[in-house]
Order: C-alpha cells, then sequence, then structure tokens
C-alpha cells in the first residue's frame, strides 16, 4: 500500500520528450511481485512445485509458484544482478592486466558467451562468470531450491548467465529469453482487470 501510495502521489504529470509535450493522467496502480508478469501467460505450465527466478541489473528475485499459484510467503530479494556480476569482471581484469575494460565487452560475452577479444581476457571473464552463476544457484538453494522437487524458471536480462554460463544438465531448468515477457504479462494483467469490471477500470 505504501509503494501505491508513493506512485500516485502525484495524479498528473507533464512533460516534454523529443520535443513533443506529454500530459498523463494516474488512474490508479497495481502492484505484482517482481517477475510475476513475465509468467502469467503461461503459468498453465506451473504445475507442481516451481521457482521463479528473476535476475534483473541490480537485483535477483525469488517467487515460488505451486500449483500455478503465487506463495505470497516465499518471495525474496537478493541484490545479486547482473551489475554485481559486471563489476566483479572489471575489477578481476584490473587486477590481473591492469585494463579498464568497456563494459560493452563485458556485456556482449554476458549475453553471448563470447566477443573478439583476447582469449586471456575472455578466460577471465568467463571465469568470473561461471562463479557468479555458482554463486546464484547457492542463493537459490539457501531459499529452498531443489531441482529434484521443483523446476526452476529464469527470467529476466540476466537469464543469459545462466544460458551461457551455468553447468546444467537437468531439462528442469527453464530460461524464458523473450525480453518482452513482462510487457506482455503487464498488458495480460491489464485485459484480466478490464473483463473483471465489465469493460472499465
Amino acid at each position: 500500500e505504501q509503494f501505491k501510495k508513493y506512485l500516485l502521489q502525484n495524479k498528473q504529470v507533464n512533460f516534454t520528450f523529443k520535443s513533443k509535450p506529454y500530459l498523463i493522467n494516474f488512474i490508479d496502480a497495481d502492484i505484482y511481485p517482481q517477475g510475476f508478469a513475465a509468467i502469467i501467460n503461461n503459468i498453465s505450465e506451473f504445475t507442481g512445485m516451481n521457482m521463479l527466478c528473476d535476475i534483473g541489473n541490480g537485483t535477483m528475485n525469488v517467487m515460488f509458484v505451486t500449483d500455478k499459484k503465487p506463495d505470497a510467503q516465499r518471495i525474496y530479494t537478493e541484490k545479486f544482478g547482473t551489475y554485481q556480476c559486471t563489476l566483479q569482471i572489471r575489477e578481476n581484469i584490473m587486477r590481473k592486466y591492469h585494463t579498464d575494460i568497456p563494459e560493452q565487452i563485458i556485456n556482449s560475452v554476458l549475453r553471448f558467451g563470447t566477443a573478439d577479444i583476447d582469449k586471456d581476457y575472455l578466460q577471465t571473464i568467463t571465469q568470473t562468470a561461471k562463479q557468479y552463476v555458482f554463486n546464484i544457484f547457492r542463493k537459490l538453494r539457501e531459499h529452498g531450491y531443489d531441482e529434484k522437487l521443483m523446476k526452476l524458471h529464469v527470467v529476466g536480462g540476466g537469464s543469459h548467465l545462466i544460458k551461457n554460463f551455468a553447468d546444467i544438465k537437468s531439462d528442469r531448468v527453464l530460461i524464458n529469453e523473450d525480453i518482452c515477457a513482462t510487457a506482455k504479462g503487464y498488458e495480460r494483467m491489464l485485459e484480466m482487470k478490464l473483463i473483471r469490471g465489465g469493460g472499465k477500470l
């Protein structure tokens, strides 16, 4: 409720973007668990026990979904997003090679698993990313992750880290690479709200 109040503190906002004036009226705000929007369109697949892991730039958000229902008592946030991984890579490269590596190169390796750079630099980045992903799974286990009991669904920009650097042999780790999944989910939830309200907000 406090966050909703914060979002609605200004009922109207005026601003100019690319020389075009805008007037925005805020009617209402709905608050959902982080990452939930990304799975709403395929929630029917979440039978049994599931862990949802949304890896963003600054945080990693974890939520349990059991038989298609989110568990509000088991939602966790860790300051363990891709930015922290990037900082660790830059630190390791600086310590080993005394080079301030551009963030664009790091992002390329994290996203695609490689880049057109010296093999020693690439190896250092890869080893750091693998260690970081190892620590992601350690944190997930601290929150109750057990690959034999549940499926792990990974969403968000950090899903590339899991795809490229995790040593996964299980088909129970599912990675959603659709960068529009969250936006599609919010659109779907608004449609559902409109239907429940008879077509009115």
